[in-house]
């Protein structure tokens, strides 16, 4: 069974031990109208090429579409569920950060759908998302 969700909870971010926190996501603006994150490519993001994994790009794109829309929906006592993650891989990177930008295309009663842009370093875009995320009651505990 899965824990009620709180403001309380969703401030918790990133997790101690959970993916985030274990692949050094910072996640620092998660609201209704955009969200951006962040990670330092080191080897925790790496495939065994040297670049960083796409997995990655994915795994942040999700992680800050749904804690963007979590927040936007908890008051009316919802949560936020990945449906679909579609990540393209434009540019590799193998040193220095990865920035991350999204705005949301549509915000429904039982779906939000985002864009994510990932900018290397240098500021030349190296991936996009767009992630999908259903919109359902919480858990009651």
């Amino acid at each position: 069974m899965c824990a009620p969700v709180t403001e309380r909870s969703l401030d918790g971010y990133p997790q101690p031990g959970a993916l985030d926190d274990l692949l050094g996501f910072e996640i620092y603006q998660a609201d209704a109208e955009a969200c951006r994150g962040r990670f330092t490519v080191d080897l925790r993001v790496k495939q065994p090429y040297g670049l960083v994994h796409g997995g990655a790009y994915a795994a942040l794109a999700e992680s800050m579409a749904s804690f963007a829309t979590a927040r936007s929906v908890l008051e009316r006592g919802n949560i936020a569920v990945g449906m679909s993650n579609s990540t393209t891989f434009l540019r590799p990177v193998t040193e220095g950060h990865v920035d991350a930008g999204g705005t949301p295309l549509h915000r429904g009663r039982t779906t939000w759908v985002w864009d994510v842009e990932f900018k290397d370093a240098g500021g030349r875009v190296c991936a996009l998302s767009r992630v999908t995320l259903a919109v359902r009651p919480a858990p009651s505990g």
